[in-house]
């Protein structure tokens, strides 16, 4: 509208009058619109297809788009790398677009979004890209139960979308290529093997020596480079029978140190009703339990506390607890860590 709203609210904060500031010539017909439009396009570091949950890491990779009509904010430098934690909003950045008509805005919406690439967490930008791609928001025909409604069609659209854009353009990003490439899943399963031959730096390898042997016996979480939690075996020349052992492995340069650590704790099995399990990343706030306690089908469990939200982790079923969390509260937590075991039911269900 070419108006400074700052400007108009301190002067009414003063006592001007609204009819001394200028705006009387503004239609109020939705028939008439102003001469220009504009959208706004909130990234945010949610996993859309997991119920919006917070997506929290280190941003090692991004590109924004620019151009007449698109501004930027965000907070990200590409001199440092940021953190998406659990105490504040998720908000990453925020595209506006502004043009004379709104197919202009939706077509230069459309532009921007595939110029825009964020590595390291999960955000909002594939839903975004089905929402302005879909012909009832270009026909403005969408009300408040819209997103809802047609989220599935919407994500799988704009995933489609940000495939084709990821292999037609080539991605200038502020770190080199590399970095997107260190953040690619690697596909382990029970029964994969290795056999593992050390020889100290420099010194003559030793020939025909006989290798030590491991084994995946079950994966627990796989979230390669960033951590990894296996039971292996492992036999070796000095002791030849198979010993099981638990390896957790959690990057040091991890996008979100606390939840490195958090890699080590223990993971919950969501098929089994006795585990309790923290549902979101956050920071673990209090444990209401202790081993021995018994609880009923619904008593809180734990507190834990995301972007200033305390949220309560509750008991699936009613019974005695036979294990807690063993860490500390005030630990940082990941999604699926168990908090409690609770077995048995009798009158407690």
């Amino acid at each position: 509208m070419g108006i400074d709203l700052v400007k108009m609210q301190l002067l009414l904060a003063q006592g001007v009058p609204i009819s001394s500031l200028s705006i009387s010539h503004l239609s109020e017909d939705p028939k008439n619109p102003p001469l220009i439009q504009s959208l706004q396009l909130r990234i945010t570091a949610e996993d859309v297809s997991n119920d919006w949950i917070l997506s929290v890491g280190q941003i090692t990779t991004f590109r924004f788009p620019s151009g007449n009509g698109v501004r930027v904010d965000t907070h990200l430098l590409s001199s440092q790398p940021t953190v998406i934690g659990t105490d504040f909003n998720s908000l990453i950045a925020k595209i506006i677009i502004t043009a004379p008509t709104w197919e202009d805005v939706v077509q230069k919406a459309k532009r921007a979004l595939a110029d825009t690439y964020i590595e390291g967490v999960k955000t909002s930008l594939e839903v975004l890209r089905g929402i302005v791609a879909s012909s009832s928001f270009v026909a403005q025909a969408c009300d408040t139960q819209w997103l809802e409604m047609n989220l599935p069609s919407l994500l799988e659209s704009g995933k489609q979308i940000s495939a084709q854009s990821f292999s037609n353009n080539a991605i200038t990003t502020n770190t080199p290529r590399k970095s997107i490439a260190a953040t690619s899943n690697v596909l382990f399963r029970k029964g994969d093997a290795w056999s593992i031959s050390l020889t100290p730096e420099g010194a003559p390898a030793q020939e025909n020596a006989p290798p030590s042997h491991l084994q995946l016996t079950r994966v627990h979480r796989n979230d390669f480079p960033t951590s990894l939690s296996t039971s292996i075996l492992y036999t070796s020349p000095s002791s030849p029978t198979p010993t099981p052992y638990h390896i957790t492995l959690a990057s040091t340069t991890s996008s979100f140190a606390s939840l490195s650590n958090a890699a080590t704790h223990r993971r919950g099995d969501p098929g089994n009703i006795n585990h309790v399990i923290i549902p979101f990343a956050g920071k673990l706030m209090e444990l209401l339990v202790e081993v021995g306690d018994e609880v009923v089908k619904g008593a809180a469990v734990a507190v834990v506390r995301q972007m200033k939200m305390e949220l309560e982790v509750r008991a699936s079923k009613g019974g005695h607890v036979v294990w807690v969390y063993e860490g500390e509260e005030g630990d940082e937590v990941g999604v699926g860590v168990l908090v409690a075991v609770v077995e048995g039911s009798g009158s407690k269900l």
